[in-house]
């Protein structure tokens, strides 16, 4: 007969009872403890990492079929390289197996020796093309200027033409006309014909632009004449009694900046067109117009003389009823502009000057504008201005420098600039910096 489950529960009843001791010291944990794994020996200790198998060489090639040899003389050459050893790979078996000694896994170490000698050769590499470089760059000798011979050029050139020679560039907001104004020069001066006035007359009014027809001398191009708006800088030149001036018509459009500022980087002085129209004053001297932003470029550009023309005075708009032009609407631009060309650094009493014209008619630009146009204006003209304009003088003698502005290709390379010293004629040679 088995055990009851009495006896068992009087066996438990008979066991001593938990007593805990007081005095027993307290828990420390030990930090350094290997981690606990289930399976493991309390003292186990892990082995030692395998060591990195060393990297394979590949067998060498069997050695070629012996041939029956051919008794002949072979000249030897003076030095012959001695071959290198080649290293028998080790054999497989495990009695020729020696054991390595540990060696760090660590990736850096192992990457160390590579990464400085491949840096080595990169220094080494990057030396020698600097050096290359450096053997390759022309070596242009300090030519001495010989005065002598420039001053007799210059001689020479002043007793063909005594009149100096300026470079004039027209700025201003879009539609102020510019181009009106280049063309209505030339006409004056005679570079261009009425026949060729006659065409673009009718022209300009096929098209229903009847007051462009001026502005068609400057803008050559058929996607300019049909927008109304120029896109690269118009040339052409005319001359006074004094001087000979070279026109540089820039475009007023905001899109087309660039070719504006490649146009005044060429300039001695810049015309400042300004439309008294209506709207079309506000509309450029506001914050976004390009009368500003012109105005500034060339100061920036190096253009210390600024002639203000205020155009259109003969508008509908501004003109007043018994058919004069306004004063009113002429002083108010000019109170308007004055404290700001100021502030882009020109001075008002030397280097500004105002004109009153129209362009599309020709009044105030070579002949005065008549009183009973323009009863007000006692000023000089357009051509009076320009011909007494103070401009910086080039000292011929000292050596030719001309900043690139541009470049294209016809017959050749072609650079275009302003000559800003010295004296350079045909068959000379110079050095592009």
């Amino acid at each position: 007969m088995g055990d009851s489950w009495e006896d068992h529960a009087d066996a438990e009843a008979q066991r001593p009872t938990f007593v805990p001791r007081v005095e027993a010291p307290a828990f420390v944990p030990r930090a350094s403890a290997p981690t606990f794994v289930p399976g493991q020996a309390f003292n186990y200790v892990p082995p030692p990492p395998p060591p990195r198998p060393a990297a394979a060489q590949p067998p060498p090639p069997p050695p070629p079929a012996a041939a029956a040899p051919v008794p002949m003389e072979v000249e030897q050459p003076a030095e012959q390289a001695t071959p290198e050893p080649v290293e028998q790979p080790r054999s497989s078996t495990p009695e020729s197996v020696d054991e390595p000694e540990p060696t760090s896994s660590s990736p850096a170490a192992d990457a160390a020796p590579a990464e400085s000698a491949g840096n080595g050769d990169v220094l080494d590499l990057a030396s020698k093309t600097e050096q290359l470089k450096v053997s390759q760059q022309p070596v242009i000798d300090d030519v001495p200027i010989d005065e002598s011979r420039i001053l007799e050029a210059y001689k020479r050139i002043m007793a063909e033409d005594p009149r100096d020679h300026l470079n004039v560039v027209f700025i201003g907001h879009v539609d102020a006309g510019k181009s009106t104004l280049g063309g209505q020069i030339l006409f004056m001066t005679g570079g261009v014909d009425k026949r060729t006035i006659e065409k673009y007359e009718r022209e300009a009014k096929d098209k229903n632009r009847e007051s462009w027809y001026m502005a068609y001398i400057m803008d050559t191009n058929e996607e300019e004449r049909v927008k109304g708006i120029t896109v690269e800088v118009g040339r052409a030149k005319f001359e006074t009694d004094k001087r000979r001036y070279t026109i540089l018509d820039a475009p007023g459009h905001k899109n087309y900046v660039p070719n504006m500022i490649m146009g005044a980087a060429q300039a001695d002085v810049a015309v400042l067109v300004i439309s008294s129209r209506k709207g079309e004053y506000e509309t450029g001297f506001e914050k976004g117009g390009q009368t500003r932003e012109h105005a500034q470029l060339a100061k920036t550009l190096g253009v210390v003389k600024l002639i203000v023309v205020v155009n259109k005075l003969d508008d509908h708009s501004v003109v007043g009823p018994n058919g004069q032009w306004s004063q009113d609407r002429y002083d108010e631009i000019v109170k308007g502009l004055t404290p700001f060309l100021k502030q882009c650094g020109y001075n008002p009493k030397k280097d500004l000057t105002f004109i009153p014209i129209s362009a599309l008619y020709g009044h105030n630009i070579k002949e005065r504008a008549g009183t009973e146009v323009c009863p007000w204006y006692d000023g000089p003209t357009l051509f009076e201005t320009l011909d007494t304009v103070e401009v910086q003088q080039r000292e011929p003698t000292a050596p030719f420098r001309m900043p690139i502005v541009d470049k294209y290709r016809d017959m050749g390379t072609m650079v275009m600039g302003k000559s800003e010293s010295g004296l350079v004629q045909m068959g000379d040679v110079l050095q592009v910096g």
